[in-house]
């Protein structure tokens, strides 16, 4: 019995230490693919942070090569929004900017989506006059914060929403251009149909970029203030007579 037993018991161990042989290596390849899908995911986003940040540089620098050789933004508009299309990349933008006289949002530039629908976008875009708080750029502008979506045509402004959504355009970034102490003077909107990716280089670029477009155009109105006051200046100075020319000599007085 007890040999039985003993025989019985090596059996058990044997096979207990046959199966602890098996599963430390499939234990073993477990941890392993645990780790290397760790390390993938990793990988992928510092990927993705430095191409965030490969994408924040080139649109900061190609906006600022862009302004050192104007004198207004109406002249870099398109230039500035082919940059930051290329950078980001998306399809389709539009720069509004405020009419002080109306209090409306108008485009000064709008970049075209490579679509057939594209011509008839920027046609209506153009022709608009967009109320504050109305639209994703009205919105924007009031709000003055940087704005993503991955559906914005719930917002977008009624005159766009059914084009926008046939040209697959649902994703959407916008940020303020701002000026002195932060006022508002316009908006940039980007739109492109594949959803964003949740990179926060993105908003962070985008708010310093809106920053300096904002002090290039502060500047140059500031700019053209000094001259239009020397030139009105110049004017007055050559009008006024010059001092004694309406004195009537005594000679001919007499």
């Amino acid at each position: 019995m007890a040999t039985a037993a003993t025989t019985n018991a090596l059996s058990q161990g044997v096979a207990k230490e046959s199966r602890t042989q098996l599963e430390e290596p499939l234990l073993e390849a477990e941890v392993w693919a645990a780790a290397n899908a760790e390390f993938e995911q990793t990988k992928a986003q510092l990927y993705g942070v430095l191409e965030g940040a490969r994408a924040a540089f080139s649109a900061e620098d190609g906006i600022v090569r862009a302004l050192a050789g104007a004198e207004q933004i109406d002249e870099v508009a398109e230039s500035v929004l082919d940059v930051l299309c290329e950078a980001f990349e998306f399809d389709a933008a539009t720069f509004w900017m405020l009419d002080p006289e109306n209090g409306k949002l108008f485009a000064i530039a709008h970049r075209q989506s490579p679509t057939r629908r594209g011509r008839f976008i920027e046609k209506e875009i153009r022709s608009l006059q967009m109320t504050l708080n109305e639209g994703v750029a009205g919105r924007v502008f009031v709000e003055r914060k940087v704005f993503l979506s991955d559906d914005a045509l719930s917002i977008a402004h009624p005159a766009l929403t059914s084009l926008l959504e046939a040209d697959g355009l649902r994703c959407v970034c916008a940020f303020t251009v701002v000026g002195h102490e932060g006022a508002p003077l316009g908006v940039i909107e980007m739109a492109r149909p594949e959803p964003l990716s949740p990179d926060h280089a993105i908003a962070s670029a985008v708010r310093v970029i809106g920053e300096r477009i904002g002090a290039f155009i502060d500047f140059n109105q500031l700019r053209w203030r000094y001259f239009s006051l020397v030139e009105d200046l110049k004017r007055g100075s050559s009008a006024s007579p010059e001092p004694g020319a309406d004195v009537i000599p005594l000679d001919r007085a007499a």
